[in-house]
């Protein structure tokens, strides 16, 4: 009896460290999305992630008012509001639920939310119909 292939196919676009250790994933166009999306569109969505992720981890003053406030109240700031990183992550998550129901839904494609794999890779999905299995 012969198994059936996957519809689906899961990737997972890794962190990149050549520019050190804040959060920064690959921009590299994966193998399984070539010819599924262009890469154009592909660079951009990567590029808008890692740039959020840049301002959520840039030290500003916004940042270090932040840090004090923190610290004197005994971190019980946190408990009535979000940290500008929190916020950032947010940020993310709905930017790219909106890229998934704009560009990629339609193509069978899903990026997941970074925070899911906690900071180390980004989950994509790719979703085959039954047609793309049986080639």
């Amino acid at each position: 009896m012969e198994a059936e292939p996957s519809l689906i196919t899961k990737i997972f676009i890794q962190r990149d460290y050549t520019y050190g250790t804040g959060v920064r994933f690959r921009e590299d166009v994966p193998q399984e999305l070539s010819g599924k999306i262009e890469p154009s569109v592909y660079k951009e969505t990567l590029e808008h992630v890692n740039e959020i992720f840049e301002k959520a981890e840039a030290m500003s003053c916004r940042t270090i008012t932040e840090g004090c406030f923190s610290c004197i109240t005994g971190y019980t700031l946190h408990y009535c509001f979000k940290t500008y990183y929190e916020r950032c992550v947010e940020e993310v998550a709905r930017y790219l639920q909106q890229q998934n129901d704009s560009v990629y839904l339609n193509k069978g494609i899903t990026f997941g939310d970074p925070m899911d794999r906690g900071l180390r890779c980004m989950e994509v999905v790719i979703a085959r119909t039954p047609r793309e299995t049986n080639m």
